[in-house]
């Protein structure tokens, strides 16, 4: 499905008529699956704040864009990703599970919870609507948070700071499709960072890649575990410009020509050094740009060709 009807698939789900479920879940390293979800039996009054805020968050986001490695979602814009790309189809077969067989029994249960969802179902079609917890769910402004208290295996709003959840979300999902407003609290609940990582690991070992650096000691001191630099190496990854001998001589070249200072051995590879690292990762992702209006060089967060 493409993003913008995605995005307005979702928007027109039917929320108000739907039924809903509150679950809690946490990461497991258990052989039953990456995470693990707790129902909760949600009051009438719950059940409609959390329809709200569902309403409200969908209605204020009307653009929606591929989801890169690089690119962030803008006040009213999200990111959208197919869902077999990511690990919540491995949440979302928790969040199926008959929600009376698998109810929250004790306050331990929410302890060092990742985040929660929000099931809504009407006949065939369900969103899911998850956010993200902070090592601390004891939120303590109350402007952005609605606060609830554990009654055996229900929550209900109260006025105390028992426990807290936002009125926003970070993504949402289809059974197909996501949509993603909080890119850094999605890639984190999903693990892209470790995605991130392991790219990184296997780009270390690409001989081509390998070829165009005298060392690549100082470039992984640089990236290190840093998630922007990993996520930055791993659209260099994908992008692969350093495989291209036409690519990597048109960077000697113009290197040369505007005086970037990235110095080149004798046999034309790369020498990283302390002041032109950023630099060297800037050309190899195709993201240092030149104005021909201003006669000016110019590095961008994300680059995008102009025309078809």
């Amino acid at each position: 499905m493409a993003a913008n009807e995605a995005l307005a698939g979702i928007k027109n789900f039917n929320v108000a008529d739907s039924s809903l479920t509150l679950w809690t879940f946490k990461k497991s390293s258990g052989k039953s699956g990456l995470f693990k979800a707790f129902a909760t039996v949600t009051t009438d009054e719950l059940t409609e704040e959390l329809k709200r805020i569902v309403t409200d968050t969908l209605a204020r986001y009307q653009e929606v864009e591929d989801y890169q490695l690089l690119a962030q979602p803008n006040e009213v814009g999200c990111l959208y990703l197919e869902g077999d790309e990511t690990t919540f189809p491995q949440l979302q077969d928790q969040i199926d599970l008959p929600p009376e067989e698998h109810l929250i029994t004790n306050v331990k249960q929410l302890e060092n919870s990742a985040g929660y969802v929000v099931r809504l179902q009407m006949g065939k079609d369900v969103l899911y609507g998850v956010r993200r917890l902070a090592s601390d769910w004891r939120v303590k402004k109350r402007a952005s948070v609605v606060n609830l208290v554990l009654n055996g295996n229900q929550l209900d709003l109260a006025g105390d700071q028992s426990f807290q959840i936002a009125k926003t979300f970070d993504f949402f999902a289809t059974k197909t499709d996501l949509l993603i407003i909080n890119k850094a609290s999605f890639e984190s609940l999903l693990e892209y960072k470790q995605t991130y990582a392991t790219s990184f690991v296997e780009l270390q070992q690409n001989d081509e890649f390998k070829a165009v650096f005298s060392d690549m000691a100082l470039l992984i001191q640089h990236v290190g575990t840093n998630a922007m630099h990993l996520r930055r190496m791993a659209v260099v990854h994908e992008r692969a410009h350093y495989a291209n001998p036409d690519y990597m001589q048109r960077l000697r070249a113009t290197n040369a020509a505007r005086n970037w200072q990235i110095q080149f051995d004798d046999q034309d590879r790369i020498v990283p050094t302390e002041e032109t690292i950023r630099t060297i990762i800037q050309v190899l992702l195709n993201h240092r740009l030149h104005s021909e209006l201003s006669e000016t060089d110019f590095d961008v967060p994300s680059a995008s060709p102009v025309g078809g």
